[in-house]
């Protein structure tokens, strides 16, 4: 598909389409046309929606054929609540942040009364009863649901694709994909088909794809946000926050979506702009260890570093501050002290073994089966090096304002590179590692952290994201550094080639 034009696209859309049973009007026939609506963010819509352009039912069936003529190609979705959404329309306040915008949410919450599959044939018949806090925020904000999107099974792999609902491609080159795990939810967005969807970032999700796709991914501090969790609690590493085109729609999606209780953290509000403060910035260099850093994104880095100080911040080069041969370690370590009561609920299920139960990929399976080599008191060792990231990067964030390092060491993986057909090995785990060097510390150290799109490869031709991080709490010091980065160098209106820019609906 690497060589296809766009016409081709088009038609194997059509034809896939046709194959699932959609609507005559998703094929190839005259009626098709460009979207006038494709260049407007969530907040551009809302503001059209409340003057009465058009009213909440024409954007969900606007949104609708979007997903119709993209996803046969593109594969981002799980499940479509069509049906909900239409019943929804035309009753949200106009006068709601959002006035009814459709999005898309992950396929890892709860939303009551649908789906949550994870990606899973495990899963496939789990209907949460309720939403968790976070996603009545979301409703409460005026953003309408109309589905879910697709993500490696149990986010255990930094491809997204799963047995149930293949492999989502990215817009830019469908050879490739987009990282994980909210893969599905960043390339409905870079596809122009929802302007903002939901993504959970537990070590590295809402920066790894949007730094493939070109789009905005913020991962907010930790338990910054109403909890996503069905107890109502917070995992430790793990957060949720929407992925998006533009800045102003994750600063408004952020601000009524976090929480206001003050614990830790007084809430930060409406960002609505940069600041005229300058910062202190850290440009990572590389160290080698684990993987050597593709040196287009070391490039990008660098041309983000002359950016930054163009626009008066002062920047100087600084070491990664993590052992990534020992954060790899430390994260199997991790991992295997979570899955074993998973093991149990598929052999329970089953009756069977977990590789013979059937109800896990192989990839999964076989990788919950390596964890238990692992003891205690390895599973230990390795919680007390996560922590201890805790005050390693507070001493950083004594030197520095904000770090800028890769958000991946590699622009983005082949699309079936590795496949949830394979088995688990110790090259799989370093492979997955690797890939994860930059972001998975900053969830367990609980700083913010983003990727913004400021450069592109010029051998692939896919985007390269630039991360930022920041001192635990300081959320409100990225975004606006992000509005900065924006008015500099905007990104908006550069659309990949697979996108409905260029795909009539």
């Amino acid at each position: 598909m690497s060589k296809q034009t766009r016409r081709a696209f088009l038609m194997a859309s059509a034809a896939a389409a046709s194959v699932v049973g959609l609507r005559p009007a998703v094929g190839l026939t005259p009626t098709r046309r460009m979207d006038e609506l494709i260049n407007e963010d969530a907040t551009g819509l809302a503001i059209r929606l409340r003057a009465r352009e058009f009213t909440q039912s024409e954007l969900v069936e606007t949104i609708i054929r979007r997903i119709e003529v993209m996803n046969p190609a593109l594969n981002f979705m799980t499940n479509s609540a069509f049906d909900r959404a239409r019943a929804k329309a035309d009753t949200i306040p106009l006068d709601a942040p959002f006035a009814g915008v459709p999005i898309l949410m992950k396929d890892m919450i709860d939303i009551g009364g649908m789906p949550r599959t994870d990606g899973s044939r495990l899963m496939l018949n789990n209907v949460p009863e309720r939403s968790v806090e976070y996603v009545e925020a979301v409703e409460r904000a005026g953003l309408n649901i109309l589905g879910q999107t697709n993500v490696p099974e149990m986010a255990s792999f930094v491809i997204t694709n799963n047995e149930v609902f293949g492999a989502t491609r990215n817009p830019w080159n469908p050879d490739y994909s987009v990282f994980s795990s909210s893969g599905g939810s960043a390339v409905a967005v870079a596809a122009g088909v929802v302007p903002m969807a939901h993504g959970t970032d537990g070590a590295g999700s809402n920066r790894l794809p949007p730094s493939a796709t070109g789009i905005f991914g913020m991962k907010p501090s930790r338990r910054r946000m109403l909890s996503g969790e069905a107890g109502g609690g917070h995992d430790v590493a793990k957060t949720n926050q929407m992925l998006s085109r533009t800045v102003r729609d994750s600063a408004l999606a952020f601000s009524l979506t976090e929480t206001q209780a003050g614990d830790p953290f007084a809430p930060v509000g409406f960002v609505e702009g940069a600041s005229t403060r300058r910062l202190k910035i850290g440009l990572v260099v590389d160290d080698g260890k684990l993987i050597s850093t593709n040196p287009e994104v070391s490039d990008a880095q660098r041309k983000a570093a002359l950016l930054l100080g163009s626009l008066g911040h002062e920047v100087e080069e600084t070491a990664w501050p993590v052992d990534a041969d020992a954060m790899a370690d430390a994260y199997v370590k991790f991992f295997a002290g979570k899955v074993g009561p998973l093991k149990q609920a598929v052999e329970a299920a089953s009756g069977k073994p977990l590789m013979e139960a059937g109800l896990l990929t192989p990839l999964l399976a076989s990788n919950i089966e390596a964890s238990a080599a692992y003891s205690s008191e390895d599973i230990a060792a390795g919680r007390e090096f996560l922590d201890n990231l805790v005050p390693l990067f507070d001493g950083v964030f004594q030197r520095y304002d904000v770090l800028l390092a890769p958000v991946a060491p590699v622009v983005a993986p082949p699309l079936y590179e590795h496949t949830p057909d394979e088995l688990w090995t110790d090259e799989l785990a370093q492979y997955a590692a690797a890939r994860l060097k930059f972001t998975s510390p900053i969830n367990f150290a609980g700083c913010p952290a983003m990727s913004v799109p400021l450069f592109w490869s010029a051998s692939l031709g896919l985007p390269i994201g630039s991360h930022f991080i920041a001192a635990e709490g300081h959320d409100r010091l990225l975004y606006e550094l992000a509005y900065e980065l924006e008015d500099a160098r905007p990104w908006k209106n550069i659309w990949a080639p697979f996108s409905l820019k260029y795909v009539p609906v």
